[in-house]
């Protein structure tokens, strides 16, 4: 009898509790919702945080408001948001790089990917584009890879920091071409951008929202895209596998949570998302941005990162990318 009551009592505490966990998703949002970006403002998870947020704060009936945390490769940002309360006050706008590329390159990352995140919904492609400072002469992808034959090492690439995307991108095209380039890690794409456009640096694979502006001031060359077919911002830029068949790359961005948010308030910001990426206006203002719209569920991005974490790993034995 004792037992039998025990249970029941165990049972209905559990009611309640999933009933109070609804009750608190119903009421949800009540005060303004923040989306952490682990990068500067001007980069590419910056404008996108911005897009989505104009558009989701209406449907919320909240203010959405970007907090830029960058820093230590996307780490500062992400483990805040890993450490957040998983209230649906809290979210992150995470990538291949934060996601995957950070368990390859960091021994002792604060967070883990698979483990301390809900994932809500797939966003967007990012594309990427090779930039030349004027003063290399660099125009066209031939004469990119005559460059660096001939400077024998010593040709200098940015990037927003170690282990990001263009980072380990720039690496992959190296290894494919033969060659050996040095890197000079910045903390964020813009400002990475910002000194190839000044000469401090002579290439980097860039996002295309924050090499745009430099691109159409001339002040930096689009010389090839890396994706597998080319962008449509910039459809005079070749691809990398014109030159080089087969060679295409790409990363992704997604929205996530602290880990043991409500399925109610994941389910309500999937179809929000969703919604606002079907939208023709959001549609032409993200691929103005150099950004292609891919989305999908919330079980498809957590397989996402799961797969990615696997390939990376690999990926690391082969262009020898080593952990800090």
């Amino acid at each position: 009898m004792h037992g039998q009551i025990a249970i029941g009592a165990i049972a209905l505490f559990a009611a309640l509790g999933a009933q109070r966990a609804a009750e608190a998703a119903e009421a949800w949002p009540a005060k303004p919702v923040r989306i952490v970006v682990a990068s500067t403002a001007g980069s590419t998870p910056d404008v996108l945080a911005r897009i989505l947020g104009e558009n989701l704060s209406p449907m919320l009936k909240q203010p959405v408001i970007v907090d830029n945390k960058p820093g230590a490769g996307g780490i500062v940002g992400i483990d805040s948001v890993a450490k957040a309360a998983p209230d649906g006050y809290t979210l992150t706008i995470g990538h291949d790089g934060t996601m995957a590329i950070n368990t390859v390159i960091y021994k002792k990352l604060p967070y883990d990917p698979a483990r301390d995140f809900t994932p809500i919904a797939e966003l967007a492609l990012n594309e990427f584009v090779l930039i030349a400072h004027p003063s290399t002469g660099v125009k066209t992808f031939a004469d990119f890879v005559a460059f660096v034959k001939k400077a024998n090492g010593d040709a200098t690439y940015a990037s927003a920091g170690p282990g990001t995307p263009n980072h380990v991108f720039m690496e992959q095209l190296a290894k494919a071409l033969g060659v050996t380039m040095r890197h000079v890690p910045y903390k964020g794409g813009a400002a990475a951008v910002t000194d190839v456009a000044g000469g401090q640096v002579q290439f980097m694979l860039a996002g295309i929202a924050p090499a745009l502006p430099q691109i159409r001031g001339e002040r930096v060359t689009p010389v090839a895209v890396v994706q597998g077919k080319r962008a449509a911002i910039l459809p005079n830029v070749p691809t990398v596998g014109e030159s080089v068949p087969g060679f295409s790359l790409k990363t992704w961005f997604g929205l996530f949570a602290p880990a043991k948010m409500s399925p109610e308030i994941v389910a309500r910001l999937n179809r929000d998302v969703l919604e606002i990426l079907s939208r023709p206006d959001v549609k032409d203002r993200l691929s103005a941005q150099g950004m292609m719209i891919e989305t999908g569920t919330p079980a498809a991005l957590g397989a996402l990162v799961q797969s990615d974490i696997k390939r990376y790993q690999q990926l690391a034995k082969e262009i020898k990318l080593e952990a800090n």
